[in-house]
């Protein structure tokens, strides 16, 4: 049986060469997708600037001019930023999904109120959807989160909050080391 590079572990030697083999892009575009964690900082307006290195990795994604993105939040607390391909993706397994199935309502009540298409202008910047506005995502500083197909925008509060003075559990540990983590 024949394993698939995909299912190799992030960093797996052979992953690497493999790809090296291929001829293709490295491995954030095979692998990973968006990584990493910059500090960024929402405006007055709720516009945040896409950071440097998710602005180059768009671009080598999806084009010099590529803008458009579905910004929307399951909680009303972080923002998920999708690119609209990714997001038409999402999009679609929801939509595969019984429309009686209560969660699937409770996520596509949840994506509406909070969601919105938006544009990059050309200063690079993202303005986030009234709702998520009016719930104080604004003039505050943010982590953005790189999440594979989607970035993350939390609160620096919130995450230091969510983090500081609250260690992982065994349990957890337990959990992550049976992913090879």
């Amino acid at each position: 049986m024949t394993e698939h590079p995909e299912n190799r572990p992030v960093g797996d030697p052979d992953s690497s060469r493999g790809a090296a083999a291929h001829g293709s892009a490295s491995w954030d575009d095979l692998q990973v997708g968006f990584c990493g964690s910059p500090r960024a900082k929402l405006d007055e307006r709720g516009r945040l600037k896409m950071p440097a290195e998710f602005k180059t990795f768009l671009e080598r994604k999806y084009g010099k001019d590529f803008n458009e993105f579905y910004i929307t939040s399951r909680d009303g607390l972080d923002a998920e930023i999708y690119p609209i391909p990714e997001w038409q993706q999402l999009w679609s397994k929801v939509m595969k999904m019984p429309p009686s199935n209560k969660s699937r309502q409770d996520l596509v009540a949840r994506y509406t109120l909070y969601g919105a298409k938006a544009e990059m202008d050309p200063q690079g910047r993202l303005l986030l959807p009234d709702e998520l506005r009016t719930a104080g995502m604004v003039n505050e500083d943010v982590s953005v989160m790189g999440e594979g197909n989607l970035l993350r925008v939390t609160p620096l509060s919130r995450l230091k909050e969510k983090v500081h003075g609250k260690p992982m559990s065994s349990e957890s540990m337990d959990e992550l080391a049976g992913f090879g983590l």
